[in-house]
């Protein structure tokens, strides 16, 4: 399925109860208050003594370390397996790869088939406000 029509299927979604936004810049920002929104969602009561070590075990440098453990099939789907998939753990690598016109292609679908609020979210995440809220 096409990254945008994937996109578009959730945020049509987006105000059911049962679905939580969750982008990777908030991860980065704030793993341990993601985390913390993410139980809340699920109504998980996790003791606050037991975050730290759940925290430290979803960062991005203990998952690499042990990304062939939680990964041993991702040599099936990807070049490199594992280590492939939990790859850098930065964002904006494509500012590297892409070519400007790959970039404007790109901008002109956004406009073509994302609303501006779902523009928005794809783009920064909750810094752009809670999907639920962000208007079509």
């Amino acid at each position: 399925m096409p990254f945008f029509d994937f996109e578009t299927t959730y945020w049509r979604e987006r105000t059911r109860p049962n679905l939580l936004f969750v982008h990777y810049n908030d991860l980065k920002a704030d793993l341990a208050g993601e985390m913390r929104r993410l139980c809340d969602h699920l109504g998980f009561d996790i003791p606050e003594d037991e975050m730290p070590e759940l925290v430290n075990a979803a960062t991005f440098e203990t998952m690499k370390r042990q990304a062939a453990e939680l990964l041993p099939d991702a040599h099936l789907v990807f070049d490199r397996g594992a280590d492939r998939f939990v790859n850098l753990g930065v964002n904006g690598r494509w500012k590297d790869v892409l070519t400007a016109e790959d970039l404007a292609r790109y901008d002109v679908l956004v406009h073509r088939k994302f609303t501006p609020g779902q523009a928005a979210w794809v783009a920064h995440g909750r810094a752009a406000g809670d999907p639920k809220s962000l208007g079509d």
